[in-house]
């Protein structure tokens, strides 16, 4: 009797254990899977932050920034990064920098006056020894970051931080950031190329002719970078 009713016992708990084990393996993936997509689905849902919040206590930042200016510097190493000006809606402004090795993935996403919907960097101290902006951080794409071309139009497509010739004359202004001018050259002193490096420099006189006429500064433009677009 126990030889002939083992098999029947055998098998119907074999065949419970599996449709068991099959339902938890069914419920465990079921629940990775929804998790993996709520994840996903709120980052994409994560509302749009203000540039002057940007800090370095998270990399998750989601913005909407019109590209102001873009550019490619090239390293002692001949390895070229870009570089690129971010605006927001409030009209507030930092640098971002595409590292050499995520060029190519980016550098046919981005363009000079179009906006766009970014998120997920790495966020660093703006530690540059000459500033173009004067936010305390600066952006770094990494492999995750998302880019997104849209439509924008409450973000200027034209925005500068003018600072009048008057002011810089006068010292009023950061030695170390980068400005907007408006003004008229009025002579070329000098023009060099050095052809080993493709730098150039040219020294002229500016003026301030549409608001402070009759003020004139003696200006130096060292070109060291190859330039994308319109600057």
């Amino acid at each position: 009797m126990i030889s002939f009713c083992f098999p029947f016992q055998f098998i119907h708990k074999l065949k419970t254990y599996f449709r068991h084990s099959f339902t938890n393996s069914f419920f465990f993936l079921f629940q990775l899977f929804h998790s993996i997509f709520s994840e996903f689905t709120s980052t994409m849902a994560r509302p749009i932050e203000s540039v002057m919040d940007i800090n370095d206590s998270k990399d998750l930042w989601k913005i909407a920034v019109r590209c102001r200016h873009l550019w490619t510097v090239r390293s002692s190493s001949n390895k070229e990064h870009l570089e690129l000006i971010l605006v927001d809606s409030k009209l507030d402004i930092l640098q971002a920098i595409v590292p050499s090795h995520l060029v190519s993935k980016y550098v046919g996403d981005l363009a000079v006056g179009a906006s766009y919907i970014m998120q997920n960097f790495k966020v660093s101290n703006n530690d540059f020894s000459f500033k173009s902006t004067t936010h305390g951080y600066k952006l770094v794409f990494c492999g995750s970051t998302y880019v997104k071309k849209t439509e924008l139009p409450e973000i200027p497509i034209d925005y500068f931080n003018i600072l009048g010739l008057t002011s810089i004359a006068d010292g009023k202004f950061q030695p170390n950031v980068l400005v907007d001018v408006v003004g008229g050259v009025t002579e070329i002193l000098q023009t060099q190329i050095n052809s080993d490096n493709n730098k150039s420099k040219f020294v002229f006189m500016i003026t301030d002719m549409s608001v402070h006429y009759g003020v004139i500064l003696h200006c130096n433009f060292m070109n060291t970078t190859r330039t994308m677009g319109k600057m």
